[in-house]
């Protein structure tokens, strides 16, 4: 007993002394930035960075939940005049605001249904192994990727099924499964035209030839070797770490019998909401109707017919994750009001002589610039930023626009620490709520190899848009 307080002992220290050096480089660095800029970029522009920066730093050590430091940025940027209220809290009324939270209900609502319950009584009946279980995560995930666009929307479809397989002193496990989850919603949603809001914005981006070319199975044929690649390295990685490492021996010793209570009204009810949504998305070149006003429209619907109580939508929607969204989303126009956009986009040029004289190189610098500046700002604005600097030149340097705004987006929707995705930001938050066991180590690590499989994409990417005469 003593051993044990004392290692407890030990690594509450170990976690006081972690923090104490975190909360010293958010009031440290910002000042150190300061004293670099203050006499390069007006005052404005150099007081949002600092604080930017001490967001940032919060956002990396986990020093508070992860809405926290958005939400003290934009009080900040209002109170000292720097940013209007109007534009500070832009991402409350944004159209991806709407969209995630209807995606929210909906999810909140297939969360009341049996589905899912049905799917894991089948899993336990079957006695079904670890493995297996990963399967049935990451399926859900990329099948869900056909109809509902948006990761962030997929993973809190998918959660609560992830719930019912967390075990609570199984870190290994409970960590594959996070990392199942979180990339099976996400590595696709770039392939797939319905898989990401931002493809749509792309899309808007290209003049009316390019854009109609790349509509579902356009954009699908073009982005197939990325999703080729991207789509083994997945399994070969959950293979050799889950399988090979025996992550998932005897995982299922512990499952009880599921009760399935089923209410037929709403279970078939709910299913066909979301053949509607799917119709809705492959038809949206026709209707044009916007998607967060469908899936808005939705989520009314499920409380006008009584589908989802208050008590419910109170346990079963991740305020603290739309309120992160909601600031994060506001980072793009403050960028622009305060002219750090346009500053970015003057020094863009400097790339087309590179790509000129080595095409890959020009992808690297590309898509080394991506990964820098995804450090600091939100994958949404970033990729807006980035695309709207570089698109102008793509012909210039012989690139087809959609393949550079693709490159742009693909690396741009990777992330390594949870303040820089979403997805990401609500799994580690939910473990941590339920004081889940799992290892970060482990979830870092993945991140890191997804990143470089995603650069690695683009890269095998290459010939095939050289055969396709987009290159």
């Amino acid at each position: 007993m003593s051993d044990t307080n004392h290692s407890l002992g030990m690594q509450s220290t170990s976690y006081a002394f972690r923090d104490f050096v975190a909360w010293s480089l958010v009031g440290l660095l910002p000042w150190l930035l300061y004293l670099q800029l203050a006499h390069v970029l007006p005052l404005h522009q150099t007081e949002f960075l600092c604080f930017a920066l001490a967001a940032i730093v919060m956002w990396i050590f986990r020093l508070t939940p992860d809405f926290v430091p958005g939400l003290a940025l934009l009080l900040i940027v209002v109170l000292l005049g720097i940013v209007p209220r109007e534009i500070a809290f832009s991402g409350f009324y944004s159209q991806v605001f709407f969209l995630i939270f209807g995606i929210f209900v909906l999810a909140a609502l297939l969360a009341e249904t049996s589905w899912l319950n049905k799917l894991e009584a089948v899993l336990v009946r079957k006695n079904a192994s670890f493995p297996t279980r990963l399967l049935a995560v990451v399926a859900s995930g990329v099948l869900l990727t056909l109809v509902v666009p948006s990761p962030l929307g997929r993973a809190s479809m998918v959660q609560p099924l992830v719930h019912r397989f967390f075990r609570a002193n199984r870190a290994g496990n409970n960590s594959f499964l996070a990392l199942a989850h979180i990339h099976g919603a996400t590595l696709l949603s770039t392939i797939i035209l319905t898989g990401n809001p931002l493809n749509f914005v792309l899309l808007g981006m290209l003049d009316d030839q390019t854009s109609n070319r790349y509509q579902w199975l356009g954009w699908l044929q073009a982005a197939s070797v990325a999703g080729l690649v991207i789509a083994v390295g997945f399994a070969a990685a959950l293979f050799v770490f889950a399988v090979k490492r025996g992550a998932g021996t005897g995982a299922q010793a512990a499952d009880a019998a599921i009760d399935v209570q089923a209410n037929p009204m709403r279970d078939w009810a709910t299913l066909g909401l979301y053949a509607f949504l799917l119709v809705a998305i492959l038809t949206r070149p026709i209707h044009q109707v916007p998607l967060e006003w469908i899936v808005l429209s939705l989520a009314m619907a499920v409380f006008f017919f009584s589908g989802l109580t208050l008590a419910n939508l109170r346990s079963r929607f991740d305020w603290p994750t739309l309120i992160f969204v909601a600031t994060v989303v506001a980072w793009g126009p403050m960028l622009d009001h305060l002219g750090l956009s346009q500053w970015l986009a003057d020094q863009m040029p400097i790339l087309v002589p590179i790509f000129e004289r080595n095409l890959y190189l020009g992808f690297a610098i590309t898509m080394a610039g991506v990964f820098v500046i995804r450090l600091a700002v939100p994958g949404a604005p970033a990729f807006i930023i980035l695309a709207s600097a570089l698109l102008p030149f793509a012909e210039t340097i012989g690139i087809s626009p959609w393949v550079l705004g693709f490159t742009i987006l693909t690396v741009s929707e990777g992330f390594i620490w949870p303040y820089q995705h979403g997805v990401f930001s609500q799994n580690v938050t939910t473990l941590d709520a339920e004081r889940t066991a799992y290892r970060m180590s482990s979830l870092i690590i993945f991140n890191i190899f997804f990143y470089l499989l995603r650069c690695g994409a683009v890269f095998l990417s290459i010939p095939f848009w050289k055969a396709l005469n987009l290159i």
